[in-house]
C-alpha cells in the first residue's frame, strides 16, 4: 500500500466516522429523552448504557478531529460516572440539560484538520544497497591503515582532503587524529562538511579530553590503539541504518474504525501492525506475527483490557512484551489499578496521531533492544547459539510453505588456537569481533547471523540459492583475509573455512545444521581459507 493509498483509506474512514458519529449522537440524544419520560424509575443499566457510549466517543472523536465533541463526551461522562457510583436518580433538569448538550454537539460537528503523519526520515539515514558509505579520516598522512581496515568492511575512505571534497563526493563520516592534527587545521576542514558526523580518535581519555570532544560536535570518542570492530560499530549506530525489520505491533480495540485508524497511522510510520477486535483472538494473533508491542483497550466487550493483558502473561513466551493500554480511561486510580494487573503503560485517548507514533517507536524500540540483548552474544552482539538454532528451524518451516529455498552456512575461524597461543586471548577475542562484524554489514537485512560457540558462526540466508550463497561467503571470506590484524607491534591476518547447505536438499533442521558442518570441515580439510556447498 502506497502513501497515497494510506492517506486516501484514512480520509475515508474519517468521513465514515463522521457518519457514525451523526448516528451515535442520535442515538443517544434517543437514550436521553426516553429516560426523561422515565426519570422517576431509571435503571442503573440504562445509565450505564449511555455512559458507555460517551466513553468511546471521548477517546475516538479526537482522533478523527472532533476535539470539541471529545473533551464534551468525556465531561458527561465523568457526571453519569458520578451518577451510577453514587445510586442517585437523575433529575428531570439534569436530563434534559443532557440531552440539550448532545444535541448542541450534534449541531455544531464539525471536525478540525487532522494532520498527517510523515514517515520519520533521518538525515543521515543511508537505504542499503545504494552507495557505499563514505568516509573520510584526517591524521596527518598516517590514515593508510584505519582505511585499509574499514575498506575491507565495505566503506569508501578517503583522506580528509579539501582537495578530495566536492559536490560529487560528500562524506557521511569524519574520523579526526586529534593527537596526530592541530585543532586549527582539523576544525576547519569539518567545519566544511558541517553533513557528516565527527568520530574523535585521542590519545588520552580523561574526562576533560572527552568534553572536549562533545563540545566539538564529536558523535563518537575511541583511545589509541583504536580498536576497529568498536569503531565499525560505532559507524553503523551514527549511519542509522534501517532496522531488520520494520516493528510490529498488534492492536486490541472494538472500536474497529479507530483501531484500523490507528494502523493506517503506524503503516505510515514504517510500523507493521494487525488489528484485533475479538479479544479471544489476541493468542492467535501474538502467534502470528510475535509483536514488539501490544496496545490494548481497557473497555471491551465479553473480556475486559486488564483481564486480557492477565490472560497473555500465562504464557511465558509473551512476558518480555510491553502491554500497553489505550484508552479513554482519564481517572487516575482506575488506570492504575489497571497497570496493577499485567500492564506496563497508559496512553490515554484520544491521541494524536503523531504523539501515537513516537510513543509506540519509543516503546517498540526499547522492546526490540531488550529482546536483542537477552538474545545476544556478549562478545559479539550476534544471535546466541539456542536463538540461531530456533531460527534455523523456522525458516525450514517457512521454506517448506514458500517452496523458497533457503540456505544455512557455517563458519569456523581457521587455526584459532593459534591465534590465542600466540598473541593472546585479548587478540582473539578482537579477531572474533572483527569477524562478526564483517558478517553483519555483509550480509542482506534479511539474513541472521549468530555465534555459535568458540570461533564458530552460523549464518541463515532466506531465499537464497545454493550458489548465491555460496558467492556471498566468498567475498565475505576474501573480504576478512584481508584485514589487518594488529596485536602489540605485529599485524597479521586471519582466515575462514565455510560450509554452505540448502533447506532443498535436507529439509530437516538438524540434518540441514549437520550437512553445513560437515562441509565446513571438508573444507578445512582441503586447505582451509575456502568455501564448500555440501551435497547429499
Amino acid at each position: 500500500m502506497t502513501d497515497v493509498d494510506v492517506q486516501a483509506r484514512l480520509a475515508a474512514l474519517r468521513e465514515q466516522y463522521g457518519r457514525r458519529l451523526r448516528d451515535d449522537l442520535q442515538t443517544m440524544m434517543a437514550q436521553t429523552r426516553e429516560l426523561s419520560e422515565h426519570q422517576t424509575a431509571v435503571k442503573a443499566d440504562s445509565l450505564e448504557t449511555l455512559r458507555q457510549g460517551l466513553h468511546r466517543m471521548a477517546g475516538s472523536a479526537g482522533t478523527f478531529g472532533y476535539a470539541a465533541l471529545s473533551q464534551d463526551a468525556r465531561e458527561m461522562e465523568v457526571w453519569l460516572q458520578t451518577l451510577i457510583e453514587g445510586s442517585s436518580q437523575p433529575t428531570l433538569q439534569m436530563l434534559t440539560a443532557l440531552h440539550d448538550r448532545l444535541s448542541n454537539s450534534y449541531r455544531n460537528l464539525e471536525p478540525v484538520q487532522v494532520a498527517e503523519v510523515d514517515e520519520h526520515v533521518d538525515s543521515q539515514l543511508l537505504a542499503s544497497g545504494e552507495r557505499a558509505i563514505r568516509v573520510a579520516v584526517l591524521a596527518d598522512g598516517d590514515t593508510g591503515e584505519l582505511i585499509r581496515s574499514l575498506s575491507g568492511f565495505g566503506y569508501e575512505c578517503r583522506d580528509l582532503d579539501a582537495r578530495e571534497i566536492g559536490a560529487d563526493w560528500r562524506p557521511d563520516i569524519a574520523i579526526v587524529d586529534t593527537a596526530k592534527v592541530e585543532y586549527d587545521v582539523w576544525k576547519p576542514a569539518v567545519g566544511a562538511i558541517p553533513e557528516a558526523a565527527l568520530i574523535v580518535l585521542s590519545a588520552a581519555g580523561d574526562f576533560e579530553t572527552r568534553l572536549d570532544a562533545v563540545r566539538n560536535g564529536a558523535q563518537g570518542f575511541f583511545m589509541h590503539p583504536v580498536d576497529v570492530p568498536s569503531l565499525e560499530h560505532r559507524l553503523r549506530y551514527l549511519i542509522n541504518l534501517p532496522q531488520q525489520d520494520p516493528y510490529r505491533v498488534l492492536i486490541v480495540d472494538d472500536d474497529i474504525e479507530l483501531a484500523e485508524h490507528f494502523r493506517l497511522t503506524l503503516k505510515q510510520a514504517g510500523i507493521e501492525s494487525r488489528v484485533i477486535s475479538d479479544p479471544r483472538d489476541v493468542l492467535i494473533g501474538l502467534r502470528d506475527i510475535v509483536p514488539d508491542l501490544v496496545l490494548i483497550d481497557i473497555n471491551m466487550p465479553g473480556c475486559s483490557g486488564p483481564e486480557l493483558a492477565r490472560i497473555i502473561r500465562f504464557d511465558d513466551d509473551w512476558l518480555k512484551i510491553p502491554l500497553i493500554y489505550l484508552s479513554a480511561e482519564s481517572n487516575v486510580h482506575r488506570q492504575a489499578q489497571a497497570l496493577a494487573q499485567a500492564g506496563d503503560d497508559f496512553l490515554v485517548k484520544p491521541i494524536g496521531d503523531m504523539a501515537l507514533v513516537s510513543a509506540v517507536t519509543a516503546r517498540a524500540q526499547r522492546s526490540r533492544q531488550l529482546s536483542m540483548a537477552l538474545a545476544r552474544d556478549g562478545l559479539t552482539g550476534l544471535i546466541k547459539h539456542p536463538a540461531i538454532k530456533e531460527l534455523i528451524e523456522l525458516e525450514v518451516a517457512r521454506s517448506q510453505r514458500t517452496q523458497a529455498g533457503a540456505c544455512v552456512v557455517m563458519i569456523d575461524i581457521d587455526r584459532f588456537k593459534s591465534i590465542n597461543d600466540t598473541y593472546g586471548h585479548g587478540t582473539g577475542d578482537y579477531v572474533i569481533r572483527l569477524l562478526a562484524n564483517l558478517l553483519r554489514q555483509r550480509l542482506r537485512r534479511v539474513d541472521h547471523v549468530g555465534r555459535y560457540g568458540g570461533e564458530e558462526f552460523v549464518a541463515v540466508l532466506p531465499s537464497c540459492q545454493l550458489e548465491n550463497a555460496r558467492e556471498t561467503i566468498e567475498r565475505i571470506r576474501i573480504s576478512f583475509s584481508q584485514l589487518e590484524c594488529v596485536a602489540a607491534d605485529e599485524v597479521f591476518h586471519a582466515t575462514f573455512s565455510a560450509g554452505v547447505a540448502s533447506t532443498r536438499e535436507w529439509p530437516n533442521a538438524e540434518a540441514l545444521l549437520e550437512a553445513a558442518d560437515k562441509a565446513m570441515y571438508e573444507a578445512k580439510q582441503a586447505g582451509r581459507n575456502q568455501t564448500r556447498i555440501a551435497t547429499p
